[in-house]
């Protein structure tokens, strides 16, 4: 894989990072040392230099011309530039999709809680997880959890269901384009473009079959692909649940459960893991997760709702 030169740069500065301090410990080592016997402490001090030289010759260098090595260092540079919620496009989101924006904080939280439980990338998936609705900034008011209740369109005609099912689902497409004109890393956009998977837009689906228009399956279905790591399945789960939990009028501890496990069996139904090697036993502990971390978003609600019903 070619370099560019500011990743060459990047190297030998970790190169230099992790050889400095080891420096500073011998000299001062070597300082004691020579008060005790100058000539011993001048010759292990040259020893080190050669030593230290080799060293820092071999860690860039195995830096640079390691594929594996530099891709995960140029990762872990890329994703910490966008982890930060100060990042402009963040700051967009939540000026013009207050409510996306809260809701991919929410996500955020929920998938990196299950990504550490089963030992994923939870840095990739938080971090994902804060850009993965970026899409609907294209037409925010278009998505239920920007609007007031007065401003949700009530049309039923086919047309206007089949158009706003294109629109929900164009947010996968348009978050895609938003986060490659902002130079998101790769991995993120990967995880944009696979959060629904080829799941439908079922909110509109059903209401087009309840209406008993004539509609074709394809109008309503996300293009995909289904996610192709854990971490993409990780976040296609936390997007769902936290968005049905948001919506639950009545929230207690059974039904968040359910609604966990509801959408983790809908995916599975639909095969949508099966490019993500997560194993039975993933799931489990990602189920245990995420209800644990919504009752911890929501208990406030909650205990609302007990006292006040």
């Amino acid at each position: 894989m070619q370099k560019n030169k500011t990743e060459i740069k990047y190297f030998i500065l970790t190169a230099l990072i992790i050889s400095l301090p080891t420096l500073v410990f011998f000299i001062l080592a070597t300082f004691v040392i020579q008060i005790i016997n100058s000539s011993i402490g001048w010759q292990i001090l040259t020893l080190y230099g050669f030593a230290l030289i080799l060293a820092f010759i071999i860690t860039a260098g195995w830096a640079i011309f390691n594929p594996a090595l530099s891709d995960a260092m140029l990762t872990l540079r890329r994703l910490l530039r966008f982890e930060s919620l100060s990042n402009p496009l963040l700051l967009r989101l939540s000026i013009q999709a207050p409510g996306t924006y809260h809701h991919s904080l929410n996500v955020s939280n929920l998938s990196q809680r299950a990504s550490k439980s089963i030992g994923a990338n939870s840095l990739l998936v938080r971090t994902a997880a804060y850009y993965h609705d970026v899409g609907k900034l294209e037409q925010p008011m278009n998505f239920i959890e920007n609007q007031a209740e007065s401003e949700i369109p009530q049309s039923e005609s086919a047309e206007k269901i089949r158009g706003s099912a294109h629109t929900i689902i164009a947010h996968v497409k348009n978050g895609m384009k938003i986060a490659k004109e902002n130079n998101l890393p790769d991995e993120i956009i990967d995880l944009i473009a696979e959060h629904h998977g080829t799941t439908k837009a079922w909110y509109f689906y059903k209401k087009a079959v309840e209406k008993g228009l004539k509609i074709k399956k394809t109008d309503f279905r996300y293009p995909g692909p289904k996610p192709q790591s854990k971490e993409s399945a990780i976040l296609m789960i936390a997007d769902c649940a936290e968005a049905t939990a948001r919506a639950e009028q009545n929230l207690t501890k059974e039904s968040i459960s359910q609604i966990v496990n509801n959408t983790i069996s809908e995916r599975l139904e639909e095969n949508q893991f099966k490019n993500s090697d997560l194993t039975e036993n993933d799931l489990i502990k990602i189920k245990k997760s995420m209800i644990s971390t919504l009752l911890s978003i929501y208990h406030q609600r909650m205990r609302y709702s007990q006292n006040y019903d």
